[in-house]
């Protein structure tokens, strides 16, 4: 129980925390190296860590969870990339994937042959799930400016490479080193270095899938009828439940309905 709070961490964690405990020795256990699971009572209604509670929407995180504008997304964030580099063209559609509703491992993991089919891009996603989505005009304009440049391209080729590892320490031109995919935490590092590059500050990928929930949810017609609804939004993010959607993306950004609820029951 001391390694699930160690470090003042979030609810969450130590939610995660206490699931791998639990997994781990239930393995354990089940293979013959222990007798008996010492965390089986975990999470019994006696359980001090039955206290914390999961929250949504990375409330309590260091740097909590954040839903841009449509301005902020396209106009600062995506144009910080536009500098007519190979590099910044790749970044920009890190981005942009990023802001159709793709998890950063995904766009890690994706191959030249599953942008093969413009404007559909179609891939596994997480827990084995099928998926697929449109790319937009500026982002088919993005990947196939990026597919023509790229060297002896093959089907199986990661879509998203690294840059030439120690090229900028040894005082070269930052390049990609073509054929090489690129992992989860440079992708993270490219997100919020060109966050701060915008003025916007520290950015997580996954703040890019919230925006895309963000920006979806507020899509209005005049007479203030939602664009998309719940079920749409679901879809866009790959949500197996609609309850993830809501609790996680749309919820958490209502933070003043109270406050705005409050004019109109007085």
């Amino acid at each position: 129980m001391a390694w699930c709070t160690s470090g003042r961490p979030a609810n969450n964690t130590v939610y995660q925390r206490t699931s791998k405990a639990v997994t781990f020795l239930r393995w354990c256990e089940r293979e013959g190296h222990i007798s008996t699971n010492p965390a089986r009572h975990l999470r019994d209604r006696d359980s001090p860590l039955r206290s914390y509670r999961r929250t949504f929407g990375k409330v309590q995180a260091r740097h909590p969870g954040r839903w841009l504008t449509h301005e902020q997304a396209y106009g600062q964030l995506v144009a910080a990339c536009q500098d007519g580099t190979l590099i910044g063209l790749r970044d920009e559609i890190v981005i942009r994937l990023g802001l159709s509703g793709m998890r950063i491992g995904e766009i890690a993991a994706l191959q030249v042959v599953q942008a093969s089919t413009l404007p559909v891009i179609a891939w596994t996603g997480k827990g084995n799930a099928p998926r697929s989505m449109t790319a937009g005009a500026s982002l088919v304009a993005a990947l196939t400016a990026f597919l023509d440049a790229y060297p002896d391209v093959e089907a199986a080729d990661p879509l998203i490479c690294r840059q030439t590892p120690g090229a900028a320490r040894q005082g070269g031109p930052r390049r990609l080193d073509w054929h090489h995919p690129v992992s989860p935490r440079t992708l993270f590092v490219i997100v919020n270095e060109r966050g701060k590059a915008a003025g916007l500050g520290h950015i997580a990928p996954h703040d890019l899938r919230r925006t895309a929930a963000g920006i979806l949810h507020r899509a209005v017609t005049d007479d203030g009828a939602h664009h998309f609804d719940l079920l749409d939004i679901q879809r866009v993010l790959g949500h197996a439940d609609p309850a993830t959607t809501m609790k996680s993306y749309l919820e958490p950004m209502e933070t003043d309905v109270l406050d705005r609820a409050a004019n109109f029951l007085d």
